[in-house]
């Protein structure tokens, strides 16, 4: 418990000033960072790292797609252009490699992989776009909404937590943690949007956000069972890899920038 608070405490005080004085850049730089990291983890949890024709371009090229939405910016077009392109060109690489390594790669075991590192990239990139696009108060709203969901579920859990939420996929996490983690993780966005416009209404959408992030350290639990991990990785003492501190950062934020874009251009309709 000691060492996971400090590791949090710690790692906060890292990554919030460069988020709040990087700037654009700065932060872009940072979420690339974190992209790669987790890339690299997801290689090493399907057993492809070794594979360096795999993952060293697997890694360079989702780090520069996190990067993108602030190289490109402001031609939202453009972005979107080249995230588009490049899904599909990313598929036919791994089709390729899928037949001519047949013999050494379990197809599924690599297609898997792609689709993990294109939800991965996207999420990283998603929060490269909102920080271009909509400022500092939209990555404070999905790190908000994320973590204060995980860290109230955790203590609600602990606290309240008698029957068993999923116990085949996390043995730990209870009904009661889930509610609670809803109920703050919610407050918190609304928090974030009362601070940033002085008007908490359009905060009530970190209600599904919220929802959203368990789902996403859910699915991370999944895909640790699925390849027999504990962690994707010992980097955070008491919390594990990258990915197990940024599994449910990656939905809320791909969630959070399809709700900002549905917004605005709601609003440019009208």
């Amino acid at each position: 418990m000691v060492t996971r608070i400090i590791t949090a405490v710690v790692a906060l005080l890292l990554l919030i000033p460069l988020l709040v004085f990087g700037g654009m850049w700065g932060a872009g730089a940072l979420f690339a960072l974190i992209c790669g990291f987790s890339v690299y983890e997801m290689l090493s949890c399907c057993g492809l790292l070794k594979k360096y024709y795999i993952s060293v371009p697997s890694i360079l090229f989702a780090t520069l797609c996190a990067l993108i939405p602030i190289i490109g910016y402001p031609h939202t077009l453009l972005i979107i252009g080249f995230c588009l392109a490049a899904v599909p060109f990313s598929l036919v690489c791994f089709l390729f490699v899928s037949v001519a390594a047949h013999k050494s790669i379990d197809p599924e075991r690599l297609l898997m992989f792609f689709a993990l590192a294109l939800y991965i990239t996207a999420g990283f990139a998603s929060l490269s776009l909102i920080r271009s696009l909509y400022g500092l108060w939209s990555v404070a709203l999905v790190l908000c909404v994320s973590w204060v969901t995980d860290t109230m579920a955790y203590f609600s859990g602990m606290l309240f937590g008698k029957r068993k939420l999923c116990p085949e996929i996390s043995p730990k996490k209870t009904v009661a943690g889930a509610i609670g983690g809803t109920i703050f993780g919610t407050l918190a966005g609304v928090a974030v949007y009362w601070i940033a416009f002085g008007t908490p209404l359009w905060g009530i959408m970190a209600l599904p956000l919220s929802v959203v992030s368990q789902f996403g350290d859910l699915s991370a639990s999944v895909i640790k069972r699925r390849f027999g991990v504990k962690d994707y990785g010992k980097i955070f003492p008491g919390h594990g890899g990258v990915l197990d501190r940024f599994d449910s950062i990656i939905p809320v934020s791909i969630m959070t920038a399809l709700i900002l874009v549905a917004i605005d251009t709601f609003a440019w309709l009208l």
